[in-house]
């Protein structure tokens, strides 16, 4: 499978599974703020939005699976400058928390902080490989 194709293949599972994921979001709390749910019921309803991150992750993995050793690193690489800056400012954020009285961070943020950096570093490195 060429390079071409396996992105086409990525965006047409990921673009779908994050506008579920954020129009599931945007509706379960326009609705819980309207309504008074049953606990059970909020918990099969974000069934909705942890199926999309699923696939998202999913069609990450499957995309970087298809790629050659070199594309495949460069991806292990955008992923792992996602991950860090995630667990960095997740574990900051939590120390600054406990020891001070700064406002509670959301951790709801870190799924579009971890796309846009992966998505940033893949870029940045792959400019720099000379790929594109």
């Amino acid at each position: 499978m060429t390079t071409s194709q396996s992105s086409s293949r990525f965006f047409k599972v990921f673009v779908p599974a994050m506008l579920t994921y954020i129009a599931s979001t945007a509706g379960i709390s326009a609705l819980t703020n309207e309504i008074d749910l049953p606990a059970y019921i909020l918990y099969v309803v974000m069934l909705i939005p942890i199926g999309a991150v699923f696939a998202a992750f999913w069609a990450q993995l499957r995309f970087a699976l298809e790629l050659d050793e070199f594309l495949r690193l460069i991806q292990v690489k955008g992923t792992f400058i996602g991950i860090a800056v995630v667990m960095i400012i997740a574990s900051g954020w939590g120390q600054l928390e406990r020891v001070s009285d700064i406002p509670r961070f959301q951790v709801f943020w870190l799924l579009p902080i971890f796309w846009s950096v992966q998505g940033l570093a893949t870029t940045f490195i792959s400019k720099r490989e000379g790929v594109f």
